[in-house]
């Protein structure tokens, strides 16, 4: 696990005089001072706008190092109460919490989210996943009767000490008294080569995904499988401002403008309130709010219930798991996250600032003209037509569990200020795309011979182009949510090991580009028609945002 470089010792100290203030003389938001204005102006195609660079508004940070997806805005780092608050999530965020389990992937977030970036794809496959999941439902996408929606690779007792080894997954392993992880996922890679019209070669990896030591039996018949990574978690509170009604505006599911674009909502049902919403997170636009988006990780990812997701991540059929949970140190129903705890957690998300874009010069006030340059190029071609540019956010409003402290949590939670009435510049409509593709699972043994039963058959997910095959919500398995491009660039700086796509199969940024089809498909085309001048133009462009 990484953890960041940031002084522990200053932030105890934050935290201490977050304590004395609230305990003592109260804290009130701090004044925002030169906070750009919401621009209202059409972007157009050569010149960017004049606060282009403030990527997150006024919940933008200038930096560029391992820690750049790890900071508080301006405004939050001065105010004792909202610092305290944040120091305090950042804590919990990056802290194996009790009561893990029975079964999980990892037991702290940070664990996942590298620096709070993106996760990693073993080197090997003598390396179990720790910062990737897989999903999984049959064929109309509904969970998997035994498994549930998600495999988990642990037990309980991978974590009780150290080493993986006590609770990793063997075959029918928890049909008994044992409780081990429910199954192994390797990934194998097969070579795509290919070249641009003028010549230059590229090549791409294609991942084959293999599952074995399935511990409490075979998968459902139909079974589809998808991989994801752990992404970036910066800026998740801006998008969680953008107003419903602008995403909307966004969509065209018929292609009506005949443009190739069919970008369509994610519609979804809010876990608190019970409510009709549109998914904005994850990489399938399933869950509509930070808040949900946190429990619902901390509920498939490290088994940690809470009142958004009070049940245990066992399934009725798992007799072992549930037993298991039965012996957590608290009691049902009263789940194993408190709701200080999840309020917390979820202020840490939704105020992590944005880095600022790196292409524009604050000392001369200039643009990179290869930025600039590259930036035209990715708008003619048709990229921002599903990666939109800007957004302004509506109010943000504090969180329905209230606002966390030492003392508890609050009545309720005022607006965050920093994250409201913002020109954001994320490059995402949080629509979901059609990408193209289709998959196909069957049983092999190791050799590659067919087979339909027992230890040595895997099941083995075989998919061309950016397809996993699995249904979730209103997501087809051949779409996915336009992710934000914002902070791109930074990745391998925050996470050298990190890769790109959902899966982590591109090793760089002109990889993942490549891999786009579906209804991006006159994009690449129009991307690999550019001179190489050209594409490396938009290449600075994204490397900078």
């Amino acid at each position: 696990m990484w953890l960041k470089s940031t002084n522990l010792r200053e932030k105890a100290i934050r935290l201490v005089l977050f304590s004395i203030c609230a305990l003592v003389i109260g804290c009130s938001p701090a004044t925002q001072t030169d906070t750009p204005k919401p621009d209202e102006a059409e972007l157009n195609n050569t010149t960017p706008h004049k606060h282009e660079y403030m990527s997150g508004g006024a919940a933008t940070v200038f930096a560029s190092t391992r820690d750049a997806f790890s900071h508080r805005p301006p405004s939050v780092a001065n105010n004792f109460k909202l610092d305290g608050a944040f120091t305090s999530g950042d804590h919990l965020f990056r802290t194996p919490l009790q009561g893990v389990g029975p079964i999980l992937n990892n037991n702290t977030c940070q664990g996942c989210h590298l620096n709070d970036g993106r996760g990693i794809v073993p080197v090997n496959n003598e390396q179990p996943f720790t910062s990737m999941l897989v999903k999984i439902g049959d064929e109309s996408g509904a969970p998997d009767p035994v498994y549930g929606d998600q495999i988990q690779t642990f037990s309980v007792a991978s974590f009780a000490e150290s080493g993986f080894t006590p609770g990793m997954p063997k075959y029918h392993g928890s049909l008994a008294d044992e409780l081990v992880g429910e199954a192994y996922t390797l990934v194998f890679y097969e070579t795509i080569a290919g070249q641009y019209p003028d010549g230059e070669p590229w090549e791409l990896r294609k991942p084959v995904y293999k599952f074995k030591e399935m511990s409490f039996g075979d998968f459902v018949q139909g079974v589809q499988f998808s991989v994801r990574v752990a992404p970036q978690i910066f800026g998740s509170g801006l998008l969680d401002a953008i107003p419903q009604q602008d995403i909307i505006a966004l969509a065209d599911p018929d292609d009506t403008n005949g443009d190739g674009i069919s970008g369509k909502v994610s519609w979804v049902v809010d876990a608190i309130d019970g409510e009709r919403k549109i998914g904005k997170f994850a990489y399938k636009a399933q869950n509509p709010s930070v808040l949900q988006q946190v429990a619902a990780a901390f509920r498939g990812d490290s088994g940690l219930t809470s009142r958004v997701f009070p049940e245990e991540p066992c399934t009725p059929k798992q007799a072992s798991c549930l037993e298991i949970a039965q012996q957590e140190n608290h009691v049902p129903p009263t789940p194993d996250l408190s709701d200080t705890v999840l309020a917390f957690v979820e202020f840490y998300n939704r105020t992590l600032a944005v880095p600022a874009n790196r292409g524009f010069d604050r000392e001369t006030q200039r643009w990179d003209s290869s930025v600039v340059a590259g930036r035209t190029h990715f708008q003619e071609i048709g990229c921002a037509n599903c990666h939109t540019p800007m957004h302004t956010t509506g109010l943000a409003k504090g969180s329905v569990l209230g606002f966390p402290g030492p003392l508890g949590l609050s009545a309720a939670a005022e607006p965050i200020e920093v994250l409201s009435g913002q020109t954001i510049y994320p490059y995402t409509d949080l629509l979901l795309h059609d990408m193209g593709g289709s998959c196909a699972v069957s049983r092999e043994l190791e050799s590659g011979g067919r087979c339909e039963a027992g230890a040595d058959c895997y099941y083995v997910q075989r998919c061309n182009g950016l397809a996993d095959g699995l249904k979730q919500g209103d997501a087809g398995g051949t779409e996915w949510k336009t992710p934000p491009l914002w902070g791109i660039g930074l990745v391998q700086t925050v996470n050298p090991a990190a890769t790109f796509l959902h899966d982590g199969r591109a090793r760089s940024i002109e990889e993942a580009i490549l891999w786009h089809g579906g209804e991006a498909t006159g994009s690449l085309s129009a991307f690999k028609s550019l001179s190489k001048t050209e594409r490396q133009q938009v290449l600075a462009f994204l490397n900078n945002l």
